[in-house]
């Protein structure tokens, strides 16, 4: 046999080891790439979570800022003073029977009924704040509202309307339902 044949038949044996090498190295790489990119997103989707938010810490922490912070603050989000605010809660404890339930207390119940009033809030929008469900909020929300009516006959005074004009106009078909109100 010729040398140089011999030769040529090595090197193309060669070639195609090398070809072999490195076709099943780009397959380990694909496989290897693969494995990663599953791991990765096992170890994200079931791993990785958010930290953990401390609802009642950041409950707490809001409502010491707004009733026991500064009066402004107070004011501006529940249109009562610090002191009107508290005096607001013992009479609507003390007087009409305004209990604390399970996980919410009253004083934070009537902040958010004088909240949502104060700046005319959605539940949902009072959610975040005082970090409660929106079922919570509706149920202390209506709570506080049947205490106040039952407090509004004993603490305030309605005065007589009279409208002239155009103003009386608009609101005579009202008079039959208001006349029912003045007699209640």
């Amino acid at each position: 046999m010729d040398p140089s044949i011999v030769d040529t038949t090595i090197t193309l044996r060669k070639h195609k080891r090398e070809e072999y090498k490195n076709i099943i190295l780009l397959y380990v790489a694909c496989v290897v790439h693969m494995v990663i990119s599953v791991v990765t997103w096992y170890h994200n989707s079931y791993f990785v979570k958010e930290p953990t938010r401390n609802w009642e810490l950041e409950r707490h922490s809001f409502l010491n800022h707004l009733y026991r912070g500064i009066e402004k603050d107070c004011i501006e989000q529940l249109r009562l003073s610090k002191s009107a605010f508290f005096n607001l809660c013992r009479i609507l404890q003390e007087k009409e029977g305004l209990v604390r339930t399970r996980n919410v207390p009253t004083t934070e119940a009537i902040a958010m009924f004088l909240h949502i009033l104060a700046h005319n809030l959605k539940y949902r929008v009072v959610q975040f704040s005082y970090c409660r469900s929106k079922e919570t909020i509706s149920r202390r929300f209506n709570d506080v509202l049947r205490v106040i009516m039952k407090v509004s006959k004993n603490y305030l005074n309605f005065q007589p309307c009279t409208l002239e004009g155009s103003e009386a106009n608009k609101w005579r078909w009202f008079e039959v339902s208001l006349s029912i109100v003045r007699r209640d």
